[in-house]
């Protein structure tokens, strides 16, 4: 049976989804009107509400997830910051000791002692260095009365390579602190605290950060191009006693899963081992020959493109000789 009209206000007409009151008209409540029907209403109603409830939902997940990204975007925008300051305080730094530090007057070249190895082994090239690239004595001198942590310096020919190396009595302070002891986002190269700086002896372990401008050990990635690691083999640690030279001859990209950075070993035999093994994952074979007798010196620093966090570069050298610091 069909309902009855009962019409309440002028105008009102039912358009199979609700009543629409003309411009003007009253709003009063209507219980029946032809085709009406309350049941289905109430389920539009209740659509309604869980449409407007899934809307306000929809909208505080966008207020929230556009909150994260604006977080996220100023966190980058101050690491990013923070990245460049420490890249030009380490630079500012570096030109400042290097004022004092090099010496660019000519000096004669000076040549290493060297001993004629056993047979079978090859009698070793005679090498040189130039002194005008290298600190002079009273420059070293200056530098350990600023800190009594400096040890010696460390440089690479022909490269950007060229540091002052610290030590202390663990491996966390220089990550972030200067030669004058204070912060700082390049903090120094320093040398692993087991090894022994004055002799150097087996293996020695130099650490370094790579910035994003590739300063510090940042450059020691040129040696993983053939033509430059060809042309660029030998390093220098200069300290009071003299200067102390060693010929490159691995270097490859690792993880901190790999211990490369042994120091201790129970004889002669195990340590053989380890720095042939060194020898034997450079990515340019060189097909050195070790003793146990040898010395060898380690540069190490991060490399993200390889393992993240996790990821090494890093250099191994031998020493080859001595010579006096002109």
């Amino acid at each position: 049976m069909a309902h009855k009209k009962l019409v309440l206000c002028k105008d009102v007409k039912w358009n199979g989804n609700r009543l629409t009151p003309a411009p003007g008209s009253y709003s009063l409540s209507i219980r029946r009107i032809e085709g009406f029907n309350e049941h289905d209403a109430a389920r539009r109603r209740q659509r309604m509400r869980k449409k407007a409830e899934k809307k306000r939902k929809s909208k505080a997940m966008y207020i929230l997830i556009q909150s994260l990204m604006l977080a996220i975007m100023f966190l980058s925008i101050g690491k990013i910051g923070e990245n460049f300051q420490g890249n030009l305080e380490g630079n500012e730094h570096r030109s400042e000791i290097e004022q004092f530090v090099i010496d660019t007057t000519e000096k004669p070249y000076a040549t290493p002692d060297r001993t004629a190895p056993p047979y079978p082994l090859a009698t070793p090239e005679r090498v040189t260095y130039s002194p005008k690239e290298i600190p002079s004595l009273e420059s070293l001198k200056k530098l350990k009365e600023i800190n009594s942590d400096f040890k010696f310096w460390l440089h690479i020919p022909d490269s950007e390579v060229s540091y002052y190396v610290m030590q202390t009595d663990n491996n966390e302070f220089y990550l972030h602190n200067n030669i004058y002891k204070n912060y700082s986002a390049s903090g120094a190269c320093f040398l692993d605290y087991r090894c022994n700086s004055d002799t150097m002896e087996g293996h020695t372990i130099i650490y370094g950060h790579t910035m994003n401008d590739f300063s510090m050990f940042g450059k020691l990635r040129d040696w993983l191009k053939k033509d430059f690691f060809d042309n660029h083999r030998y390093m220098y640690t200069v300290a009071e006693d003299g200067v102390t030279m060693w010929r490159i001859y691995s270097v490859y990209i690792t993880t901190t899963d790999e211990y490369y950075i042994e120091t201790w070993f129970a004889n002669d035999a195990d340590y053989l081992a380890f720095i042939e093994d060194l020898g034997k994952k450079s990515k340019f074979p060189t097909n050195t020959v070790l003793t146990p007798e040898d010395d060898v010196l380690t540069l190490s620093t991060c490399y993200r493109p390889n393992g993240g966090a996790k990821g090494r570069l890093t250099v191994h050298a031998v020493k080859v000789g001595k010579a006096p610091l002109m």
